[in-house]
This record gives structure tokens, sequence and C-alpha cells, in this order.
């Protein structure tokens, strides 16, 4: 389990760290306990006081350490208030790599930052070298998440925004349809009431009168005009069915054109053959790749840790202390061909096939990226080849239907004029007989009524489907403006969120490097201060530095005037305003400090004393001279018992 799942039940507890380290950078074994506080691990330079620290901040969740010269595998166990951590390495194609990891978290980048302080602790190195600060700080923030999130809400308020644009349309035609439904109504009404007027009129003494022969020619011509009015009401169902068939079809054919378009120069079909080409190549040539790299990386471990095994003197003769400590002087003993060769020859070319091992991963790399870039394309290409083969089976399947139901409107128009000329003839046939010329009218004006009043209810129905069309258009904009104001509240909450973190760690790092230089009795440093300045690319913390001459004369110095071990502690100060911002103590409750051998044994215990106020556990690593002094006022560890490789 890591420890964001147990935290709660820690919290109020002492319990000791017990770290057991096996085979693990110079170490073959070794196991220490280590108590709440400050706890100074103590030993010679090349002691493994950097590969015992190393192991437990991979272990509490940082990058993993590297494996034993020789050893195949190795490990490293905390075991804290019951719970058990492991962290199983493995050498893989001569580089370490993790087997099995249950860390203490998951939380790398906290642990990375601000939990595991050595050396080559990212901000100690931007302090060094100048780095960006910004991009270290605001590295637990996920200021890319952020941003991704800002950009998802910004763009979905402009689909808010189009959609209420396009429903104020449909809105905007409620009142103007509202007052035609009534005036449709009303006039539906009235033709009804002309309808059962002229009905009425139509009486049974009109039949009498009528002869037989008559009787039937009426009965005839109204059912005449009763089926033409049913032709005519499928033909407009029909020819709206044909106006929506076309409208789809227009769509179809205006994306057609666009990704005609885009495949203009070649064909689709041509670029996929060029693309798996490039990829076959591409796959060859990082196989060639991994073979170079697999066959050079043992090289140059196996000689950096010949190097390193050749460690230097414990104690230095007055006069030769400036010889022994030259990179370039001593000879060694060859492991492949057991003459006494010079170290530097043998560094130089190490170095010289580690350089060609680097340019070869950085190659492997951007083949692996080119990779990548040609498979989403295929994966592109293949979109958009099956889009267009989709639109071309659907314009097919729109041509049918709108051949077919044309066809249908054709049959339909020929039986209308059919049954309007048998109309006309039944109208003739009863011009010819004794019918009143009133009966014949009046059956005439009820055929006429009929079908205006059918004409007027579905004309009726159209527009109160419309009606509730822009109802159901004006509540969904309602709905639209209320997450809109949410939206807009979730972007100003995004964009002040990075702003305010930024402010909080400018002052935490302001105060606590206030605080730790007058502990510390830097005289020549007057202050040191981080400055927020917006820039045309972003944000950017500008470290500022005011120094003191020898006259008390105040001035602003450039950073590179600091001193090394003023540097170091500046990065170490910054790095701990970090684990406070961040409330990392809440996840790690371990500080994790080496590499201060360029302070002396008061600075080191004004520092550690500062880092015991803010983490419940400090584990810094020191010389013996320092440890001496500063046995009394921390626990303390020997190395000297452990066993190296």
């Amino acid at each position: 389990m890591t420890h964001n799942e147990t935290n709660g039940e820690r919290e109020n507890g002492d319990e000791s760290l017990t770290l057991d380290v096996r085979n693990v950078g110079g170490i073959e074994q070794a196991s220490v306990t280590l108590d709440p506080g400050v706890t100074i691990v103590a030993g010679e330079n090349a002691s493994n006081k950097s590969s015992l620290l190393g192991s437990l901040g991979g272990v509490l969740g940082g990058p993993h350490p590297p494996l034993r010269g020789g050893a195949d595998r190795g490990s490293v166990t905390l075991a804290f208030d019951g719970d058990r951590f492991d962290l199983d390495l493995i050498r893989r194609d001569g580089e370490t790599v993790v087997a099995d990891a249950t860390p203490y978290t998951t939380a790398t980048t906290l642990v990375d930052l601000f939990v595991s302080l050595g050396e080559e602790n990212p901000i100690r190195r931007a302090v060094v070298d100048s780095g960006d600060l910004h991009e270290l700080l605001m590295r637990p923030v996920d200021t890319a998440a952020i941003e991704a999130e800002i950009e998802r809400l910004q763009n979905r308020r402009e689909e808010i925004d189009e959609r209420i644009e396009e429903l104020d349309a449909t809105v905007e035609d409620l009142p103007e349809l509202e007052v035609r439904a009534r005036q449709l109504a009303e006039r539906q009404a009235d033709v009804a009431d002309r309808l059962e007027s002229k009905r009425a009129a139509i009486t049974e003494a009109d039949y009498r009168d009528a002869a037989e022969a008559t009787q039937d020619l009426l009965d005839d011509l109204e059912a005449a005009r009763s089926e033409r009015d049913q032709l005519r009401d499928r033909r407009d169902t029909k020819r709206r069915a044909v106006d929506s068939l076309r409208d789809d079809l227009e769509g179809v054919d205006e994306r057609l054109t666009d990704l005609s378009g885009e495949a203009e120069l070649e064909s689709v079909d041509d670029r996929i053959e060029q693309v798996d080409a490039e990829l076959t190549r591409l796959r060859d040539r990082k196989g060639r790749l991994d073979e170079t790299i697999n066959a050079l990386s043992p090289i140059v471990e196996l000689n950096q840790q010949f190097l390193a095994d050749a460690r230097l003197p414990s104690t230095f003769d007055a006069d030769g202390v400036v010889d022994d400590l030259h990179p370039g002087s001593g000879s060694i003993t060859c492991w492949t061909c057991g003459q006494s060769v010079d170290r530097a020859e043998i560094k130089s070319q190490v170095e010289a096939v580690e350089a060609i091992l680097q340019e070869k991963r950085r190659e492997r790399t951007t083949v692996e990226a080119r990779i990548e870039e040609r498979k989403k394309e295929r994966a592109t290409l293949d979109a958009r080849r099956d889009e267009y083969d989709d639109l071309v089976a659907r314009r097919r399947q729109l041509e049918r239907e709108i051949e077919e139901r044309e066809r249908t409107l054709a049959d339909l128009d020929s039986r209308i004029d059919e049954v309007g000329k048998r109309i006309e003839r039944l109208e003739a046939e009863l011009a010819e007989t004794d019918a009143a010329d009133a009966l014949v009218d009046r059956h005439r004006e009820v055929s006429d009524l009929e079908y205006e009043r059918g004409r007027l209810e579905r004309e009726l129905s159209d527009v109160e489907e419309r009606i509730e069309a822009a109802e159901a258009a004006k509540a969904e904009r309602e709905t639209l403006r209320e997450e809109r104001a949410e939206v807009t509240s979730e972007l100003a909450e995004r964009r002040d969120r990075v702003e305010r973190i930024e402010r909080e760690t400018v002052e935490t790092v302001n105060e606590c490097m206030a605080r730790v230089l007058d502990r510390l009795g830097y005289r020549a440093v007057e202050r040191v201060w981080i400055e927020r300045r917006e820039e045309a690319d972003g944000t950017v913390f500008d470290l500022q530095v005011v120094r003191t001459a020898d006259d008390g004369t105040v001035y602003r110095a450039a950073v590179d005037t600091l001193s090394k071990s003023e540097r170091e502690v500046v990065g170490l100060v910054i790095a701990l305003a970090g684990y406070l911002v961040y409330d990392v103590a809440e996840t790690v409750p371990v500080v994790v400090v080496d590499a201060i051998e360029m302070l002396d044994a008061e600075r080191i215990h004004g520092l550690l004393d500062f880092f015991d106020e803010h983490a419940r556990y400090v584990v810094a690593a020191v010389l013996p001279e320092e440890a001496e002094r500063l046995r009394k006022r921390f626990d303390t560890v020997e190395l000297a018992a452990v066993e190296a490789a």
C-alpha cells in the first residue's frame, strides 16, 4: 500500500523507520533505523551515504537508485508503523529498471522536488545553474492540466454561445407562430361552421326531388372529390420527405467535396502505402538502435563502476594532495587485459563510448516519436477513408430513396389527374340531368370546404409542432444560460488558482529565506528573495540578491556572486518552501538532505533545526568531522559498519 492509503492511521504515531538496502548503488547490504526528528548519517566520501539516502528517496516514491555494479537484482525495503514498502530492481539491457514497487507514495513529483534534496535535486540545480524556478515550483500544480481544463471550459462556453445563438432564432419565431396558430384555428373554425351550414342546406327534399340516377352521380362525385383530397394529402407528405432527403444529400455532397479537397494532391490509399513503408523503415532502424544500445550499455556501466571502485584514500600526504586529487593522475589495472593503464585514458574512452550511447538513445527517442506520429497519421488516414466510403454508400442510398419517392410522386400526380378528369366528367353528366344547379353547387362547395378544412388542420398541426419546438428551445436556452454562468465561474476559478499558488509560493519562499539567512549568519548576504513577474511568455520567478559590502554599503548583486555554500543553502530553502506550500508533510513526513559538505557544523545545525520544525523525519548525510560536533544534538548513524561493494 502507499502512504496515501494509510496516512490517517499514522498521523499521530512516532514510530521509527527501518530501512533495508541490498545491492543498490555502492551498498551490498545495509540496515538502518531512523527515529523521529533529525538523524545524521556520518561517513567519509565514497562511504555510500548517498547510496543509502538515494535508496530511501526511491522507496519513498522518488527516482529509483541504480543497482550495484555486477548485481542483477537489488531491493530497498522500508518498514514504518506496521506497514512495509518495497522497491525491487533488476538489470535489463544494461540498465536498472523497477521490477516491482509498493512505494510509500505515488506522488513522485513531490518526492523528487521537495523530499529528496540531494546534490542533483532539480531545485538546487536550478539555483546553481540559473534554471527555471517557476516551472519547478509550479510543476506539482500540473499547470498543463489546468490550462487544458481552461481550454476545455472556453470551448464549452463557445459551444454554448453558438447553441444559444441557434436557439435565439427559433425562440424569436415563437410570438409570430403563436399569432399564426390563432389565425389558423379561427379560420379552421370558420371553415367548419361553413361546412356544417352547407351540409345542412342539402336537405332530404333536395334528394327526393332528384332522380335516382342523379343521386348516384352526386354520390360518385362526392366520393371522387374525397379520393382526390386524400391523394393530395399523400402527395404533400411525399414532397416533404423528398425535400428532407435532398437536404441530407446536399450535406453528404458537401462533406465529400471537403474530403476530396483534403486528398487533392494524392489519394488516401497512396499516402497509406507511403506511411506503411516509412513505418517499416523506422521500426527496422529502431531495432538496430536497440541492438547497439544493448551492446554498449553494459560496457559503459562496468567501466564506470570499475573507475568508481578505485576510491580516494581517506588521508592525504600534504605534499601530494594536489596530485592525488587530479583526475588524470594515477594508474589502475585494466579489468579486461590486466595491464596498468592511466586512469585518464580509461576515463576518456568510457566518456567517448558513453557519448555514442547517449547519441544512440537520443536517436532512438526521435525514431520512436516519428513512429508514433506515423501511426497517428495512419489512423487518421484510415478514418478518412472509412468516412469517405461511408459517405459514398450513404449518397447512393439517398439517391435511391429520392428516386423511389419521385416515382411515387409522379404516380400520385397521375392518379390525381385521373380523378380530376373523372370529377369533370361527373360534373358534366350532372349538368345534363334534371338536378338543380344549386344542389350541384352545394356539393361542390362541401367538397371544397372539406379539402380546405383538412389543409388547415395539417398547417395548424405543423405550426403547433414548431411552437412546441420553440418552447423547448426556450427552456433549453435558459438551461444553457445557467450552465454558461457556471462555466464562466469555473474559468475564473481555474485562472485564479495558478496565480494564487504562485503568490503563496513566493511569499513562503521569501519568508523561509529571511529566517534561514538570519539563522545561518551570512553577514555578506543582506537579503535573497524571489520576485514574481509577468512576461509575454508567462510568469517567471526571478531570484534576487542584495549583498553588504565591507564598508556596510548595501547593493543589489547577481545570483552568481553567491558562494557555492550560499547557493546550495538557497536551493535547499526554496525546496523546503515548496514542501510547505504543497503540504508535502501530509503525504511524506520525511525530508532527505545530501551533499551539504560545503557547510560547517554550525550552519548544518541551523539548517537542520529549521527543517526539523516542518518535517517529522529529517535525514542528512555529513562528513565525520561535522558529525562529531553534531552528535550531541542529533541522532547519528555511522556507516563504518555498512558492508560496501
